[in-house]
């Protein structure tokens, strides 16, 4: 809720702390993480599968090594069937005939063909290679039953040629090692969110020395510049970083301090030779009256503008004394410093100029505040306005209302003055600039009374010298600009 003809649809100017939003950083860091981690777990779930593959496939071969010389020793005593009592074997014949099968080898089909108890569950190529090569151990996939690991070893018995082969089903292990891998799987994006948040509260840890120097940083304004930012101990990243910033603080101090002192001396030294140049001019006007119309006009215009470098003169001075935070601070009723001046300032300047409002004290340099006044209503002028109004009100520390020369709310109260006109307004191209120095992007709008587009630049000095803040804006209610100076009230 505001006053009336408050300031509507403001910009503040950036003379204290800004906002600082979070960086994006903190969050890619976390997603590097967590991506880091699904890669990670994909490659060790990847090498889970081939080593407990392998772990199986050996432990198989083992046993079937075993199962085959037991084999072997009877098949050499005569006594081959004892290939029926073993869970998967078969003694084939060198023209591919089976012999001896168990049962459960009796079933397997070779070659994606029928059942038979007649032909071997391996390829006739297998066997060619087991009796030209020797001993083979190996894998065959078979339909409908899975995966068959076996090894085919040569036995010269019945004959020479002959093949015995032992196997293993290993769909179960298989399968076995399908659900251990679906497990490690399934808990995988768990861990991947688990640890990515890990990441991301890591590395919001790592980043907050780097987030609290951003925000020191953010506090320290044109006005602070002896500031320096904490320098944690040691050699690492972020106290780098504080030596760099801080020792870029020393050069931007050093770099201000001496345009303000080449600015001050300057307007010190033009202000002698302006006042002679002023005195010598008027002079010659008094004692020129029969000079041609000519030579007059022009002494005249001289004289006009050795009088706009006067007063350029004593803003300068005006600035820099603001700038260095020099005022003498006493208790100023805003309300009555604004009636007394009104009545000066509407002679001054051709516009009308309304007070309203409680009694507002604060702590600060009156004449400095009358020439932020003086400011204002001739930045007025300057964009064709006939009415200004000048308000003052009580507000709380966030920028509400009070509405009551009492203390509302929990938070201090401060004082809000606005001076409204109904000229053209603030240019929205103007809106970031306008407190700058010999900001003229408007002629009209920007120049002061000295025409050098300082008065706005004047008028926040004045308010960051009182530790406040200024808004610009536009009146709702006189449909021009609107400026809004809120300064603390006097405890």
């Amino acid at each position: 809720m505001q006053d009336d003809g408050a300031v509507n649809t403001p910009r503040r100017v950036p003379l204290g702390m800004s906002r600082i939003l979070p960086s994006a950083l903190r969050s890619r860091l976390a997603v590097l993480f967590a991506a880091a981690v699904a890669v990670v777990i994909a490659a060790g779930v990847g090498l889970l599968a081939f080593a407990t593959d392998r772990q199986f496939d050996a432990a198989v071969d083992t046993g079937l090594v075993t199962r085959t010389s037991a084999l072997h020793q009877a098949i050499q005593r005569g006594d081959v069937r004892v290939v029926r009592e073993d869970p998967i074997a078969e003694l084939v014949a060198p023209d591919g005939t089976v012999v001896e099968t168990s049962p459960a080898a009796a079933v397997l089909e070779a070659r994606g063909g029928r059942a038979s108890s007649t032909s071997s569950f391996l390829p006739a190529t297998v066997l060619a290679e087991v009796r030209r090569s020797g001993e083979v151990s190996d894998s065959i996939e078979l339909p409908r039953q899975g995966r068959v690991r076996f090894t085919a070893s040569p036995v010269s018995v019945p004959e020479a040629g002959s093949v015995l082969v032992v196997g293993t089903r290993m769909r179960e292990l298989d399968e076995a090692e399908t659900r251990l891998v679906l497990l490690f799987l399934a808990g995988a994006p768990v861990l991947v969110a688990s640890l990515g948040l890990a990441g991301w509260l890591l590395a919001g840890a790592a980043l907050r020395p780097v987030a609290d120097l951003t925000r020191r940083a953010a506090r320290i304004s044109a006005a602070e510049l002896d500031q320096r930012l904490p320098q944690p101990p040691g050699a690492d990243e972020v106290a780098v970083l504080a030596r760099t910033l801080n020792g870029m603080l020393d050069r931007l101090e050093a770099a201000v301090r001496r345009e303000r002192e080449f600015v001050d001396d300057a307007a010190h030294e033009l202000r002698t030779p302006i006042a002679v140049l002023r005195g010598e001019l008027e002079l010659a006007l008094r004692l020129g009256r029969d000079l041609p119309a000519d030579a007059a006009e022009s002494l005249e215009a001289a004289l006009s503008e050795a009088d706009r470098l006067e007063h350029l003169a004593q803003d300068l001075l005006l600035l820099a004394s603001a700038e260095r935070g020099v005022s003498v601070r006493a208790p100023v009723d805003l309300t009555a410093l604004a009636e007394r001046e009104a009545p000066r300032l509407a002679a001054a300047h051709p516009v009308q100029v309304h007070v309203s409002g409680l009694p507002a004290v604060v702590d600060g340099d009156e004449r400095a505040l009358g020439r932020l006044l003086a400011n204002l209503v001739a930045n007025a002028e300057s964009a064709g306005a006939s009415r200004v109004q000048v308000r003052t009100s009580l507000v709380d520390g966030s920028g509400d209302v009070d509405g009551s020369a009492g203390t509302g709310g929990s938070a201090r109260p401060w004082v809000r003055l606005v001076v409204a006109d109904d000229g053209r307004g603030f240019p929205p191209e103007l809106m970031a600039t306008a407190t700058e120095r010999f900001t003229r992007g408007d002629a009209a709008r920007t120049r002061s009374s000295s025409g050098a587009g300082l008065g706005l630049a004047i008028v926040a000095a004045v308010v960051t010298d009182h530790g406040g803040r200024l808004e610009l804006g536009h009146d709702a209610e006189l449909g021009g600009a609107a400026v809004s100076v809120e300064l603390p009230l006097a405890r």
